[in-house]
């Protein structure tokens, strides 16, 4: 059995296409999005069972699936119901693996394929009603409890792992996707690395000179083109609890970039507000959290979070600056805008 191949079987080229139509993009391309997203799909799900309550969840989970819905795929597919299950999809599999890691995983596959943000989030919400059919085949045919779920996955590593692109593999390091069938993947930096070439922090400027300023710099060394975040460090592991601050954070503001980069007029700004509100709330919440670090670790964060600003504010500057966008994102992106500001101060 290999959960992978079962999988991609019911993703037909003629489906493909159907999908790739519905979304606007080349088949060729949704196909790479496909092949790449559904190992780490899996592999996210595997590290949720391989927890007890995540394996009760996941079984929890599964026996809501449809699974007869895999045997209609070319009727769902592109059809009236498409829109209402890849969004169903979209929220069963944040329920699972936390939204801010289902950003992370969508950014992330983005930039591997170089499919936009959109259409690779459309491929996603469709693929994990899918992913999840197949699975729930399984766990019901073999009546399978939550035990018996975990240890279907756990022997699927190997298959899982042998999937997944190397170098997406390494794009994903230090996200936690992997952990389940990767776990030397961690690929987190020490604090002694995150410092040794440290960003200048945050002051307490107002955002607008912030952002102000950033757009002037980047746009003389660059054109205006947004600096890229392959150069913000690996985020230091700061851990609040269970929450991993820098490395959610890190997942979060690299999904609010692809959403920022996205919005290029008024309905694509409409599209884009219910992440950016997912965004703001994850800040939020984050914030909470690191104000539970100790004094050094919040200053390891700011560090961190003033790594990102040069990347951020000019994408914000852009859409400000738009007479038709601003009035919609502004409110939102005030207080996201803010929230950052406070993190960055340590």
């Amino acid at each position: 059995m290999n959960l992978v191949s079962m999988t991609l079987q019911y993703l037909a080229p003629a489906l493909v296409g159907k999908l790739a139509s519905n979304l606007g993009i080349n088949p060729n391309l949704a196909n790479t999005v496909i092949k790449a997203a559904v190992p780490v799909i899996l592999a996210a799900l595997a590290g949720k069972a391989a927890k007890a309550d995540g394996a009760r969840a996941l079984t929890e989970a599964l026996t809501k699936q449809d699974t007869g819905m895999l045997g209609r795929l070319s009727q769902v597919l592109g059809g009236p119901q498409h829109k209402a299950i890849a969004e169903q999809g979209t929220t069963a599999l944040g329920g699972l693996i936390g939204n801010t890691s289902l950003g992370t995983l969508i950014g992330t596959l983005s930039r591997f394929t170089g499919s936009s943000e959109k259409a690779t989030g459309g491929l996603v919400g469709i693929l994990a009603p899918i992913v999840m059919g197949t699975l729930a085949q399984q766990q019901k045919s073999m009546k399978l409890e939550a035990g018996g779920v975990a240890k279907l996955l756990a022997e699927q590593k190997p298959n899982i792992a042998a999937a997944i692109p190397g170098e997406l593999a390494k794009m994903l390091a230090g996200t936690n996707l992997l952990d389940g069938v990767l776990p030397g993947n961690a690929g987190v930096a020490s604090p002694g690395a995150a410092l040794a070439s440290p960003a200048k922090p945050f002051n307490g400027w107002p955002w607008a000179v912030l952002v102000g300023a950033a757009s002037l710099i980047w746009g003389a060394w660059f054109g205006g083109a947004p600096a890229p975040w392959a150069d913000v460090p690996a985020p230091p592991r700061l851990m609040a609890g269970s929450t991993d601050v820098a490395g959610e954070l890190d997942g979060a503001l690299r999904s609010l970039h692809g959403v920022l980069s996205g919005v290029t007029d008024t309905a694509t700004a409409e599209a884009g507000i219910p992440r950016l509100r997912l965004a703001q709330s994850t800040l939020e919440r984050l914030d909470g959290a690191a104000r539970q670090l100790s004094s050094d670790n919040r200053q390891m964060l700011a560090n961190h979070v003033g790594a990102w600003l040069p990347v951020i504010a000019p994408a914000v500057t852009r859409l400000l600056a738009n007479a038709s966008i601003a009035p919609l994102v502004k409110p939102v992106l005030e207080t996201t805008t803010a929230r950052l500001a406070s993190l960055a101060k340590g």
